[in-house]
């Protein structure tokens, strides 16, 4: 019998420490809840549950992403409701306005007052649609981007930057005496390429009326003549821009303006696309010195190049007086005389200048104060002209994102993104930003105009809904997918309560058998005094 060492208290004391651990291990597991809770633990098993974790709080994001996704679709859907109503109703009125039963100067210039109303209201909300901050119907959301067009620019003398546009002319010659017979009709074929690329054609028409004093276009604008039956290349010039400004798919594309005899075209928006192909002459000749209409490259432009025009305020200034108003990009500006006025053309949505010295025309500094009231509430920075503080360029529309990308999946491929994409919702991305029912023949030709619009407006809001729908479809299947990975996380991670109760309950015990065989085994060695004695 040895006492240096009890081999039996050292044998009941590891058992009772390792049961001790065990248990411990135990009551740890079943107060977490979870199975690991240390790489010790399982390292194969805590790496895996932290892969799932990572995946489904990529996912559980992703579910919350669609969701904003879904609320930033039914945004630009819903401010689309209110275009489609206001396009019906200039349906409406182009349909009113081209019955004959209408006078031209009363009954249709009303009608033509509200649908410039709704245009303007149609870009208002083109500008203003947003969510949390982000631009949803002016064309910077668009797939292929927006479209480089300058603003639409009304009630101003423009004098345009020719060197960053496509400026194509077309130049006349003068009749003989007595040419211009009573309904002679003199007709030009314009082939051009539109801004997409499409060719398109214009026939533009004048006729000689009964008194051989006047040129009249189809849509009843009369040119008079200096010389009866006898038209000068100015007077020409002047005539067929008259009946090119009454053919809204040309003036969609150019701004047609005369001089010296010849009309230019401008094109309006950015690139090479835009240009004129070529000009057909389909005239009564006999006995008229008409010479073909002649095209020539003023000046060139390369594809992509800014486009944009300018005002020049130094013509403001000495051609415009109090009471006159102009619109750029949609904002309407007048200079008035006194405050009261301006108050007064305030309530009506005019912004609005006192000048200081009425009697003497626009003034320098009221000039400049009008550039920089246009500045503030159109947005568009006051880039000084060449050589003058007077000049005022105008710039075309920012080209777009190609869409509004959403996060739908937890990694980072391509098929986890969705592109929101809506295009330009201004009246002259919709093509009626220069439709006028002022006229029969220009209400007959907005009906077509309109109705595309509409089309336009039914697909984009097609869209977007086909969108919503798929994010719902979507969310369903990440709900569906998180619930399943976290299963698996839960199998791998999560306490089994059952099991680790059964082991609790055998660890306690041998613990508890084990403390008592310690005691056991140091009562042992006490039988050592027994020899002793």
């Amino acid at each position: 019998m040895r006492i240096q060492h009890n081999i039996m208290a050292m044998n009941a004391y590891r058992n009772y420490t390792g049961n001790s651990a065990a248990l411990s291990k135990n009551l740890e597991k079943l107060s977490s809840g979870y199975k690991i809770n240390r790489a010790g633990d399982d390292a194969a098993g805590l790496a895996i549950s932290e892969k799932m974790r990572a995946q489904i709080s990529g996912l559980q994001q992703a579910t919350s992403n669609a969701k904003s996704g879904i609320n930033l679709v039914g945004t630009a859907e819903g401010s689309l409701t209110e275009v489609h109503s206001m396009l019906n109703r200039m349906v409406t009125l182009a349909d009113q306005s081209s019955n004959g039963t209408y006078d031209n100067q009363t009954d249709r210039d009303n009608l033509q007052k509200e649908v410039s109303q709704l245009k303007s209201e149609i870009n208002r909300i083109a500008d203003s649609s947003n969510f949390n901050g982000i631009k949803l119907l002016d064309g910077s959301l668009s797939a292929s981007g927006a479209s480089n067009s300058v603003p639409e620019i009304t009630g101003l003398d423009l004098s345009d930057v020719a060197a960053d546009k496509d400026i194509q002319s077309i130049t006349f010659l003068a009749t003989k005496a007595g040419d211009l017979t009573a309904g002679k009709v003199l007709t030009a074929t314009i082939n051009y390429t539109d801004a997409d690329g499409n060719s398109q054609t214009a026939k533009l028409s004048l006729t000689a009326d009964d008194t051989g004093d006047n040129l009249v276009t189809a849509g009843g604008t009369k040119i008079a003549l200096a010389t009866a039956k006898q038209a000068d290349a100015s007077e020409l010039a002047t005539a067929f821009v008259a009946a090119a400004n009454e053919n809204s798919d040309l003036t969609g594309t150019f701004k047609v303006t005369d001089g010296s005899g010849k009309i230019s075209l401008t094109a309006k928006t950015a690139g090479a696309n835009t240009k004129v192909n070529s000009v057909l002459q389909d005239w009564d000749t006999t006995g008229i010195n008409l010479a073909t209409p002649v095209l020539s490259t003023v000046a060139t432009t390369t594809a992509g190049a800014e486009a944009y025009q300018k005002i020049d305020f130094a013509k403001l200034k000495n051609e415009y007086t109090v009471g006159d108003t102009f619109t750029i990009g949609g904002q309407k500006f007048a200079f008035v005389d006194s405050q009261t006025d301006a108050e007064k053309l305030g309530k009506d949505g005019v912004n609005s200048i006192v000048v200081a010295a009425p009697a003497s025309g626009v003034a320098n500094g009221d000039a400049i104060a009008m550039r920089d009231l246009i500045a503030q509430k159109t947005g568009y920075t006051p880039t000084v002209g060449a050589g003058t503080e007077m000049d005022f360029l105008v710039p075309a529309g920012t080209s777009g994102t190609g869409g509004l990308k959403l996060q739908i999946g937890d990694t980072a491929e391509d098929f986890n993104q969705l592109t929101v994409s809506v295009g330009d919702m201004h009246a002259k991305a919709l093509g009626i930003s220069d439709i006028d029912i002022s006229t029969q023949a220009g209400a007959t030709s907005a009906i077509d105009k309109i109705k595309s619009a509409i089309n336009t407006v039914s697909s984009t809001r097609g869209n977007l809904g086909a969108l919503q729908n798929r994010l719902d479809h979507t969310i369903n299947n990440l709900g569906v997918m998180t619930e399943n990975i976290q299963d698996a996380e839960s199998t791998v991670r999560d306490t089994d309560v059952a099991s680790e109760m059964m082991a609790y309950t055998k660890n306690n015990i041998l613990v508890q058998s084990a403390q008592a065989m310690l005691a056991q085994a140091n009562q042992v060695p006490q039988g050592v005094l027994q020899l002793l004695q």
